[in-house]
């Protein structure tokens, strides 16, 4: 799957006020990705990193959150997760540029592909990185036929649903980032993600995050 940007996006909105807020994630996992790339659309100032170790929680997300849920968001007095609620939390508390449709039909249509994502596509990643195992390849196998199956869907519109970048968008680009990392093979009949991913990996925000984790 090609990583090669093929056109610069230019973010038209100014950043959002300085924050401080703290993130809490692990490295790998793609609803902290997502997370992150909601952050770095949105060109929050002073928000903090913190990365957690699997399975040993700092003491300051075990004060915070005791179910040590990955990724948590502390802004000030208010600690939030999982990573749907943080996403959707972020574009209400640093509403430039918008990433959630005005429209109610949209919304709506939005947080049903959302649902998709998070339900049938998003779980399959933690097996499909170990090619060798019979988990893993299987897990692969199911993440290409969905990946393909969704193909369609991707056609014919600068983002997902329509022409505005969205966080079912930043969604789709953890999800494609990912599937880079772990070298999933896609076929010919793929090509429609193919191109939607580079156009999402070509976005300002996409490649400033891309350089800080290298």
């Amino acid at each position: 799957m090609s990583l090669r940007a093929k056109t610069k996006y230019v973010p038209p909105n100014k950043p959002a006020a300085n924050a401080g807020i703290t993130l809490f994630c692990s490295a790998g996992a793609v609803g902290c990705l997502w997370v992150r790339l909601v952050l770095a659309e949105k060109d929050v100032d002073g928000a903090r990193l913190q990365v957690e170790r699997p399975g040993r929680p700092s003491e300051d997300l075990a004060l915070l959150n005791p179910t040590h849920a990955l990724p948590t968001l502390a802004d000030r007095d208010t600690v939030i997760y999982p990573a749907r609620v943080i996403v959707e939390y972020l574009d209400e508390r640093y509403p430039h540029p918008p990433m959630m449709p005005p429209d109610p039909a949209q919304r709506a249509r939005l947080r049903m592909v959302l649902d998709r994502i998070e339900a049938d596509l998003y779980p399959l990643l933690p097996a499909a990185e170990n090619p060798t195992s019979a988990s893993g390849r299987e897990a692969r196998k199911r993440l290409v036929e969905r990946l393909v199956g969704s193909a369609p869907l991707f056609g014919g519109r600068s983002w997902f649903l329509g022409q505005d970048h969205s966080i079912v968008d930043s969604a789709w680009t953890a999800l494609f980032w990912k599937i880079a990392e772990i070298r999933l093979d896609l076929p010919p009949s793929a090509d429609p993600l193919r191109r939607y991913a580079q156009r999402a990996f070509a976005r300002a925000a996409v490649s400033r995050l891309m350089q800080a984790t290298r």
